[in-house]
């Protein structure tokens, strides 16, 4: 008969073994070529675009208004010489002067057209209105605009009619400078001046400056 082992008081239960802490692995983020990839709804807000002053001033592009001395200078003395041009002779020696040859070109004129279109009677009246008509324009340059290239063509329009007319006087007296009396020159200046102030006016850009004067709204 086997005998029992006595075993020891409270050695019946056994005593419960304590689990040990899971230890949860790492969960690896799915990445993409090395880079983490960015999941759906895990994107950073957008910032807001900076508000813009209401302010601030735009530069901007301002044509400036200004006069043009310098082609008025030459329009009027081009005038100033078609007026001395009728206190002096037009030839050598005892010409006529250019206020005598101007009152037979408008009696011509006056008579007809046939009468006037005779060489040497229209000539030096042509000159002597364009030189009048030159200041006119001249002073016109003088008040400020953006450009004057309008200014410009008409002038340049009568200074070659002033042109036309000297050209006609210089062949008349054969080319020949001898027989030029003082008030042929001084009507021979007159295109010459009219043509310098009217292209003067019509090649002169505009001035533009740039200016903050525009504002954001």
């Amino acid at each position: 008969m086997t005998q029992r082992l006595q075993q020891p008081s409270g050695s019946g239960r056994r005593a419960p073994r304590r689990r040990a802490p899971r230890v949860e692995a790492p969960v690896s983020e799915p990445t993409i070529l090395g880079f983490p990839a960015e999941r759906a709804g895990d994107t950073a807000p957008t910032q807001a675009a900076p508000d813009v002053p209401r302010d601030v001033g735009i530069p901007s592009l301002t044509v400036v208004r200004r006069s043009e001395p310098f082609g008025a200078a030459a329009l009027v003395l081009a005038g100033v010489a078609a007026n001395v041009s009728l206190l002096l002779p037009w030839s050598r020696g005892a010409g006529s002067t250019g206020l005598t040859l101007v009152q037979r070109g408008g009696a011509a004129l006056d008579a007809g057209l046939a009468e006037s279109a005779r060489r040497g009677v229209w000539e030096p009246l042509t000159v002597v209105l364009c030189g009048g008509l030159l200041v006119l324009l001249g002073f016109a340059l003088l008040v400020p605009a953006r450009a004057h290239r309008l200014l410009g063509v008409l002038a340049l329009a009568v200074a070659l009619a002033a042109t036309a007319a000297a050209l006609l006087l210089a062949s008349e007296a054969g080319w020949r400078a001898d027989r030029f009396g003082p008030g042929m020159w001084c009507a021979v200046a007159v295109p010459v001046l009219g043509l310098l102030g009217a292209l003067k006016a019509m090649l002169t850009p505009p001035h533009v400056t740039v200016a903050g004067g525009a504002t954001v709204s």
